[in-house]
């Protein structure tokens, strides 16, 4: 009997459909991000791309080689600093630069790798500290020049700003999300950054799928039997050292593409102690722990700098001398409670969520679905029932923790708000199962009340996701149609030193407005515009304005008396999520009680006749086409 709440063959379509709600998931957020965060947000998730790209070099060689090098602040200053004297002093484009600093990194890494192959763990680790330990140093010498093309202890600008503002491209990247407006320029650095990401990401999951990749991870797991196999390990080792610092290398050229400034004090061992925890917190040898780690590295060291934690005697500050005693209780925690790092806490989760059963070579699975279904004994539909009841009701606590003006309580709000998008997805396909299910016959008497359960579900979970989805498109058109209206009466005024409201106006995009809502409506013209005061307008526009810069990801999610239909969706949506969870709860309880009194009906039958007919510990008489069993 399997735990999970699906059962499903490998390449079927459910588990396609499964594939396509993860990729789903993770597109919308991609393009979201330029759309909800302010420009300096969006700038930290660019950092984040680039420790994902540096945390996975160090899983290529730590994880899935086993050898323990800790030097690879070193190969992304090395990448760094090449791509600022190319840009900067050659006139190269970063896209020109990319070849040469893969090749450079994969250089160096050799060079560094072969007397690696010498020494092994702590020895190998000391060698790659004193690397690390070293690099800055080195950058400052004056002899061959070095000082002068690194900058010195005062760093390299690189003049080249890297934006969609460029004469003759521009129209080419208008199309993407979030590059027009205030976040311009980074947002299209986010999805350059992006880009590489995820090349680099596949590039190493097909490496690792492939034959070296194999004799790679072999290594790893057992250097005499890989040796005997007849895997070359000087090889292996040093082409797999060359490629991880290539890597690293790579993330260099994306730090200084995204920061355009690069200084030795940026590539120091606190960066190399920085991505060993990112490795070890996202997951040692697993391509999704790179990402976790680099984005944990990032947001949640952000994060911890801005909370306080009150332990009575004293107040922890994150803005204190302290600030790094909360991010170092953080991992402390992480360290007893998620060993496998947060990649191995996210597969669990999926594991109980789902099961897929590989497949034979003929397409047949390994292990036939019946054998792991549970039966009549199931209980998935009534799982299914209450998480499609969880979500509204995360919601309802999402909008009362919101009234809450704490930091920590605002990021708990939005995991309630957002369970919901993540929960009704899940139910549905429970309880879509659980109705083919009793449909077959699978679940014997109480056929009749999954499929009644399994059907509740499915209605709440789509109405839950329908609702969210609804509310979000009613709150974007709105900030849409109320932002050109105010546009248009400003540019209509005449009155040109009022700069256009950053909404979807694409005769105007070069006027974008800089600042809050009161000051934009301080400076706004006086009048009417079709039967409208301008300063009406004004100041919804300026709660638009404040919306679209400030946290319109969480402000999508939030309270429901933003407009009167989402006020009626979320009326409707919490009455009808307590009638049909009372209703539930009254009945399952109901039911429970009389499955119980025929259970103990049938097993004192049951015992009467086996004590009545046959001694205790008897064989009974196997009925026609059954085997015999023993009690």
């Amino acid at each position: 009997m399997s735990t999970s709440l699906l059962v499903v063959s490998k390449g079927s379509t459910q588990h396609r459909q499964w594939q396509w709600l993860s990729w789903g998931y993770a597109l919308a957020i991609a393009v979201l991000v330029p759309y909800v965060l302010q420009p300096f947000r969006i700038g930290q998730m660019n950092r984040a791309f680039v420790f994902v790209v540096a945390v996975l070099a160090v899983n290529l060689v730590v994880g899935f080689n086993g050898m323990l090098a800790l030097g690879h602040s070193a190969f992304m200053g090395i990448g760094a600093f090449v791509s600022a004297t190319m840009v900067q002093d050659e006139l190269w484009d970063y896209w020109m630069v990319i070849p040469l600093v893969l090749f450079v990194g994969f250089a160096v890494g050799v060079v560094v790798g072969l007397p690696a192959l010498r020494v092994k763990g702590l020895y190998l680790a000391l060698i790659t500290i004193a690397q690390a330990a070293v690099f800055p140093s080195l950058l400052k010498i004056d002899e061959l020049g070095i000082a002068e093309r690194t900058g010195g202890p005062n760093g390299r600008k690189v003049d080249e700003v890297v934006d969609r503002q460029l004469d003759g491209v521009s129209s080419w990247f208008e199309w993407l999300p979030g590059v027009d407006g205030v976040r311009g320029s980074a947002a299209y650095r986010y999805w350059i950054l992006l880009l590489i990401t995820a090349l680099a990401l596949a590039l190493v999951r097909n490496i690792i799928r492939s034959r070296p990749g194999r004799a790679v991870v072999a290594i790893r797991d057992s250097e005499a039997g890989a040796a005997v196999y007849g895997v070359n390990l000087p090889m292996y080792k040093t082409v797999n050292f060359a490629l991880s610092a290539s890597l690293g290398s790579l993330a260099g050229l994306m730090w200084c593409l995204d920061k355009g400034f690069v200084a030795e004090q940026d590539f120091t061992f606190i960066l190399a102690i920085d991505l060993i925890i990112g490795l070890v917190i996202g997951g040692v040898g697993a391509l999704q722990g790179s990402v976790f780690g680099g984005l944990f590295v990032v947001w949640v060291r952000d994060l911890t700098k801005r909370i306080t934690i009150p332990l009575g005697f004293y107040e922890l500050d994150g803005g204190g001398p302290l600030s790094a005693a909360i991010f170092g209780l953080i991992l402390i925690l992480f360290t007893f409670f998620a060993p496998g790092g947060i990649a191995s806490m996210v597969a669990a989760v999926q594991k109980r969520i789902i099961h897929v059963v590989p497949l034979k070579p003929n397409g047949d699975p390994i292990t036939p679905l019946e054998n792991l279904d549970p039966g009549p004994s199931s209980n998935r539909a009534p799982i299914a029932l209450r998480l499609a009841l969880i979500g509204p009701a995360a919601l309802i606590i999402g909008w009362v923790l919101m009234n809450v003006d704490n930091l920590i309580v605002g990021v708990f709000a939005f995991m309630f708000r957002f369970a919901i998008i993540v929960l009704a997805p899940i139910a549905v396909f429970v309880a879509a199962n659980e109705l083919r299910a009793a449909r077959q016959g699978l679940r014997g008497d109480r056929s009749a009340a999954v499929e009644s359960q399994a059907r509740v579900a499915c209605i709440l979970g789509i109405l839950s996701f329908a609702y969210i989805k609804t509310f979000a498109l009613n709150l974007a058109l709105r900030a849409h149609h109320v932002g050109h209206l105010a546009r248009e009466a400003v540019i209509g005024s005449g009155d040109e030193s009022v700069s256009a409201i950053p909404l979807l106006s694409e005769a105007r995009k070069s006027q974008e407005f800089f600042g809050t809502g009161t000051e934009f409506c301080a400076t706004s013209p006086t009048g009417e515009f079709r039967g409208h005061a301008v300063s009406d307008l004004c100041e919804v526009a300026g709660e638009a304005v404040e919306a679209s810069e400030t946290a319109v990801g969480i402000w999508l999610l939030g309270w429901p008396t933003q407009s009167m239909l989402a006020l009626v969706l979320s009326i409707i949506a919490i009455a009808v999520t307590i009638l049909v969870g009372v209703r539930h709860f009254l009945r399952s309880g109901t039911t429970s009680g009389s499955q119980r009194s025929e259970a103990l009906a049938s097993s004192g039958a049951s015992a009467e006749v086996r004590h009545g007919g046959h001694d205790a510990g008897s064989v009974a008489p196997a009925e026609s086409g059954d085997e015999p069993s023993s009690t």
